[in-house]
């Protein structure tokens, strides 16, 4: 397949939040929300440049961030666009923005759902108050329940909320009232992420003073092992390591990712992965609107905004074939495809990693798939290191 005929994933990046959650390491700006509208048209205007003459096929948007919902319909519209005159962009397209509880309402919803948008994701990431300063996030459950009723108002039927579990302070109790708070509200969708606490942020400063405690992976443990429980009573499908989903509800953006295929970043610190290259768009949005402004775009994927790109190696190509495709629980990895495309086995390829971690009960093969185990699933990092 050609990269012409190759159906892409479009992940747009928006930068601008109106603060920074103590956990936060994503590249956003809370000081330069004056230039929303640039960035629009900048964002817009990078989209042409890579996209080029050839109209190639697009499948997936993703709206990340950040808080895309705080740019006006108008600026969105300016995007999206671009996006259709660039890419043919298939009628059945999964259009996913990024939301933060209270910073919506009905009618900005009804502008976005009458744009293209159908799928919203709401970072929710706790009901509990304690749990919810800790993290600097600026909703209550209140504001997420009028954001949830607001998108179906407004006629979202795809609905993501995400949650983190090993927050410090966080119960068994306290994280189960969180699971039960957001299946009330009928989601399509849920992610649940295990905190990081990253260099540089609020959080790890905490942990240095001693302010918080350490997390606890015990815990956190106990905690995914709790979800992985309750969701599969409620009928959602553990299908990727994190998330979970009502059957016929999957992220297809994400699955781009965890299938391995080609996806453009754009935008302010995007990554992406496309025609043979890895790359990242510089990060800061006032160098990122000049370079749009001034330059000329490279060999396709590169826009005239690409801070660093690379080359994927064969080496490289097996290790993000085996790591993002073994996070797909029910997909797991085609052992057939990987031979069949890099000339050897997946064991010959990683000095006997399979044969080991099969021998540890991580991993398992059947109908010619390499699938993690469910105590695999616990020990995934663990896992994953084998296939660096």
């Amino acid at each position: 397949m050609t990269q012409a005929e190759e159906s892409f994933s479009l992940y747009l990046h928006i930068p601008f939040c109106r603060h920074r959650c103590s956990y936060c390491d994503f590249n956003t700006y809370t000081t330069v929300g004056e230039l929303k509208e640039v960035y629009a048209r900048a964002l817009a205007a990078e989209i042409r440049q890579v996209a080029g003459e050839v109209r190639r096929p697009a499948h997936t948007v993703f709206f990340g961030g950040g808080t895309p919902s705080l740019m006006s319909p108008e600026a969105l519209a300016c995007i999206l666009d671009a996006v259709r005159e660039s890419f043919d962009l298939a009628g059945d397209a999964e259009v996913t923005m990024e939301a933060n509880p209270g910073t919506v309402d009905e009618a900005y919803l009804a502008a976005v759902r009458a744009l293209g948008v159908n799928r919203l994701s709401f970072g929710v990431q706790s009901v509990v108050t304690a749990e919810l300063a800790l993290l600097e996030r600026e909703h209550d459950f209140a504001a997420v329940v009028a954001a949830v009723a607001a998108a179906r108002q407004a006629g979202f039927v795809n609905v993501n909320l995400d949650l983190i579990y090993g927050v410090p302070g966080q119960t068994l109790r306290s994280w189960e009232e969180s699971l039960q708070a957001v299946l009330s509200l009928a989601p399509q969708h849920l992610s649940l992420y295990c905190l990081t606490i990253e260099p540089g942020t609020p959080m790890a400063r905490w942990l240095r003073n001693g302010r918080i405690a350490p997390p606890d992976p015990d815990l956190a443990a106990d905690q995914y092992e709790l979800a992985c429980g309750l969701l599969a009573e409620y009928g959602f499908v553990h299908y990727e390591i994190s998330n979970w989903a009502l059957p016929g509800y999957q992220c297809a953006h994400n699955l781009t990712y965890w299938r391995t295929r080609p996806y453009l970043g754009l935008g302010a610190g995007a990554h992406g992965f496309a025609g043979g290259y890895r790359y990242v768009v510089v990060k800061q949005p006032r160098v990122y609107i000049r370079r749009m402004q001034q330059g000329a775009g490279g060999e396709f994927p590169l826009s005239a905004a690409v801070a660093e790109a690379h080359q994927v190696s064969r080496r490289e190509a097996m290790s993000d074939v085996v790591i993002t495709q073994l996070r797909l629980l029910e997909e797991g990895l085609d052992l057939v495809a990987f031979a069949e495309r890099f000339g050897v086995s997946l064991d010959d390829a990683f000095d006997g990693a399979v044969t080991r971690l099969m021998g540890w009960g991580l991993v398992q093969a059947d109908n010619g798939r390499l699938r993690l185990t469910e105590k695999g699933r616990f020990l995934s990092n663990q896992v994953f290191y084998w296939f660096v």
